[in-house]
């Protein structure tokens, strides 16, 4: 039958029924079948019309639908991309979480990927290509973890331990370190466990979270053995830095701590505990530069680890003590400032002060003002050839220093040029070599007095104070420094002896230095008590027995070059500190002082001040049993006994006048200055053979050649001489004196003249020099001491025989010559 078009709700109806979805109003599916069964029914009319209006819509809808499907399955195809990113995303959150949310350790010197035993890593052993030494930090990170991995330090003796950074739980999670060298060298590990963590226990898992590249490699080579660059850059600028070294060449001021003393009875210091390990050698290194107070004392009283040690910053000198002392040292490194070393071996694992502590003169406790202080740039505790500073910090300031009795603020030092001006220097230089007319003399009264020259200081109880002064011994040799109260001392010092001894309530201590050409610095040291506000600083004369009052002579005296008195570590109070004739300085009844009549130092100016340890050589000479052999130059008045009296020696003389050694071709005898070699003391110590001029002017023997052995000839004569004198005197050291020139005006001794024999003079000189150089013989070239053919009008009185400043010249140069031998070791056997 036909269906109408009004029975459409019935279709709907039926959808309904048979549960057919909806999908944006058109109904899919089981009505999809029924209007293709209505197509077929009725192809025509209301429900073909119906019908398609039908397909219509459903056409548009499966169009829709599929625009749908598409974006799904273009979503669900971007998802896996999608879970890549998130994956990438979340292992950089891990990576920033181990590497980038807790500060870096410090850096571990090598890192093994091997299960190797701690107990293993011990000093002097190799790992990773490296030998090991103490304090090294050493990284275990195997593959699979293990609860021995984590970062070690290596002992100075027995196994290493865990980093006290990297052993607990606190310290482990999240931790992350550079690798210095190694195989690992310039890479980054982190800990990537996370809690709970039991040291020991738990398993630790180490992971590399950036691998090495070039410009890590190049910064940790930069960062050395610094913790970090910053560390490195600290230590650059530090007192042994480049920065600060060319800034205390120029003199520059320096960024430093300076160490000041707080007020009333104070003991200052800074300090910082440390843990010392037992039989274990420290070195502990004080750069520091002398303020208002010069005295630095390195102190730590631990049981095994005790030890007193002070510097004296002004002085450059030093002194320890204490049983677990071992040495010390300072190191000037320009600009007052000092590199302080004190060395120590303990004797306990002990945890100890190690205290730096500043003062006047190292007694505590002492009056401090609040104010004064002591320049210190670092304080450094190390292993021996080490440069890490096993404490935290090396600067006095930094809060890991405990102040105790001071402060340590942060100031510049004052400008210090490290290099004197040059005019300075040498000054300096002109005094200490040839001395200066600056000191003055204090001369004593010709009656019964007490002679005294003093000035008035004031000072209080409780005030530290250092009397220097320099003298010299002069008719009288003893010097008193002497004070009242509340500044008493009374000490006297024997300026020719170096001795000193002092008393008094205020003394400290008492000391006498030389310093060269009989000078000494006479020191008191002290601190005032008792009542009162000035003292009296006095130098007194006294005579060689006994003190004042006694009888003096109007004339003698000793010799004063300076005077200073530094009150609490400050400046010299004395306001004319080497002029004493001042109205400035009080002088007690007849007391005169002749200014400027004393020379200060002046170490060759009295060259006896030299002492028995500067030998030129002369003691060798005193007393030598010496035998002449030559021409009248030898024998005459001239140069032989001038000779003697210079060089203590004892003249045997057998010269011959007119004489040569050899061969006379001429009216004048042969062998004259050989024939004595015969007769010659056979004990004699020096022989000395000086040939002449007469073999080639008078006696024209023939010069022959080099190899002649005979006295026939000139070279054959030096020879055979030399020869004989060995044979005579077998002990003796011979030498030759080499012929000089007469003067233009000589007829025949002389230059630019050929003999009868062809000969020149020069071929003469020669001779002499070959055969001696052959013969190994000493050789002393007259003709180099100026005497010779150009000066003959200054040295010889007929153009040839030396006159008086001639043969103290002759005399002089050979004597001269002679010490350089005996400097040399010519005459050792």
């Amino acid at each position: 039958m036909g269906i109408y078009s009004t029975d459409l709700p019935l279709v709907a109806a039926l959808d309904e029924v048979i549960g057919n979805a909806t999908i944006e109003g058109i109904k899919r599916s089981a009505r999809q079948s029924m209007a293709d069964h209505a197509e077929q029914i009725a192809a025509d009319g209301p429900i073909a019309d119906a019908l398609a209006a039908e397909a219509t819509a459903r056409a548009n809808a499966d169009t829709a639908l599929d625009q749908r499907v598409d974006t799904v399955e273009t979503t669900v195809a971007s998802l896996p991309g999608e879970v890549a990113e998130r994956g990438d995303r979340v292992d950089d959150v891990e990576a920033l979480a181990l590497s980038g949310v807790k500060p870096a350790k410090q850096s571990v010197r090598l890192l093994v990927t091997t299960a190797t035993d701690p107990a293993t890593m011990t000093s002097g052993s190799t790992l990773d290509g490296l030998t090991l030494a103490a304090n090294d930090r050493v990284a275990r990170a195997t593959p699979s973890g293990a609860a021995a991995d984590g970062v070690y330090v290596v002992q100075a003796s027995g196994a290493a331990i865990r980093s006290t950074d990297m052993d607990t739980e606190a310290d482990l999670i999240g931790a992350r370190f550079d690798v210095d060298a190694g195989t690992h060298a310039a890479e980054t590990w982190a800990v990537s466990t996370a809690a709970p963590i039991t040291v020991g226990t738990t398993v630790l898992t180490l992971i590399k979270t950036s691998s090495a590249n070039a410009t890590t490699a190049e910064v940790q080579a930069a960062r050395g053995t610094s913790p970090n660059l910053g560390a490195r850059l600290d230590l650059l600028d530090s007192s042994s830095g480049v920065a600060s070294t060319l800034a205390q060449i120029e003199g520059l001021s320096i960024a430093t701590a300076k160490i000041t003393e707080g007020s009333g009875s104070v003991t200052p210091y800074v300090y910082r505990t440390y843990a010392f390990a037992n039989a274990t050698t420290y070195e502990i290194v004080v750069t520091a530069k002398a303020a208002e107070r010069g005295a630095l004392q390195i102190f730590s009283n631990g049981a095994g680890s005790g030890w007193t040690v002070n510097f004296d910053l002004n002085d450059a000198t030093f002194a320890g003590s204490g049983a677990n002392f071992v040495s010390a040292g300072m190191t000037a490194i320009g600009a007052g400032w000092y590199e302080c070393k004190v060395v120590v071996l303990t004797s306990a694992a002990i945890s100890s002060q190690l205290q730096v502590r500043i003062s006047p003169d190292s007694v505590f406790p002492y009056t401090g003002d609040g104010a004064s202080g002591m320049y210190v740039r670092s304080i450094v505790l190390q292993l021996p050839n080490t440069t890490t500073n096993l404490l935290p910090s090396s600067d006095p300031n930094n809060a890991n220093f405990t102040k105790s009795g001071s402060t340590a603020p942060l100031t510049t030092t004052p400008r210090v040029p490290v290099l004197p001006p040059l005019q300075t220097l040498t000054d300096s230089i002109d005094i200490l070599v040839n001395g200066r007319l600056i000191a003055d003399k204090i001369i004593e009264p010709n009656v019964s007095a007490s002679p005294s020259v003093y000035h008035s200081v004031s000072i209080a109880s409780g005030d530290t104070f250092v009397f220097d002064v320099v003298a010299k011994a002069g008719e009288r040799t003893r010097l008193n420094l002497f004070g009242q109260t509340p500044a008493a001392f009374d000490c006297t010092f024997d300026l020719v002896n170096g001795t000193a001894v002092g008393s008094g309530a205020a003394l400290g201590s008492v000391s006498i230095t030389k310093l060269g050409n009989g000078w000494y610095r006479c020191r008191v040291t002290g601190t005032a008590t008792g009542a009162g506000t000035t003292t009296n600083f006095q130098h007194r004369i006294y005579p060689a027995a006994g003190g004042q009052p006694y009888v003096g002579d109007g004339a003698s005296g000793l010799y004063l070059y300076s005077s200073s008195i530094k009150k609490n570590g400050g400046a010299n109070l004395f306001a004319f500190s080497t002029d004493y004739s001042k109205a400035y300085w009080t002088k007690s009844t007849g007391v005169t002082v002749s200014a400027n009549s004393g020379r200060y130092l002046g170490l060759l100016y009295d060259p006896t001040s030299l002492g028995s340890n500067y030998d030129d050589g002369s003691a060798a000479l005193v007393g030598k049993k010496w035998t002449a052999l030559g021409s009248s130059i030898t024998i005459g008045a001239y140069y032989a006994a001038t000779l003697a009296s210079q060089t203590g020696m004892v003249l045997t003389n057998l010269g011959v006048s007119g004489s040569c050694l050899g061969l006379s071709t001429t009216g004048y005898a042969s062998y004259g200055m050989s024939a004595p070699i015969a007769t010659m003391p056979t004990d004699a110590e020096i022989v000395t053979l000086e040939p002449g001029p007469n073999a080639f002017g008078a006696q024209e023997t023939p010069l022959g050649a080099f190899g002649d052995t005979t006295y026939a000839t000139h070279y054959g004569s030096i020879w055979k001489a030399i020869l004989d004198i060995r044979t005579r005197a077998p002990s003796a050291k011979i030498i030759v004196f080499g012929t000089y020139s007469g003067g233009p005006g000589h007829a025949t001794h002389r230059l630019g003249r050929t003999n009868g024999q062809g000969n020149t003079m020069d071929q003469f000189m020669k001779a002499e020099r070959e055969v001696c150089q052959a013969l190994g013989v000493r050789y002393i070239d007259i003709s180099q001491s100026g005497i010779g053919y150009m000066t003959s009008t200054l040295y010889m009185s007929d153009e040839l025989h030396p006159n008086a400043a001639g043969f103290l010249r002759y005399a002089t140069y050979v004597a001269g010559s002679l010490r350089d031998m005996v400097r040399r070791g010519l005459f050792v056997n």
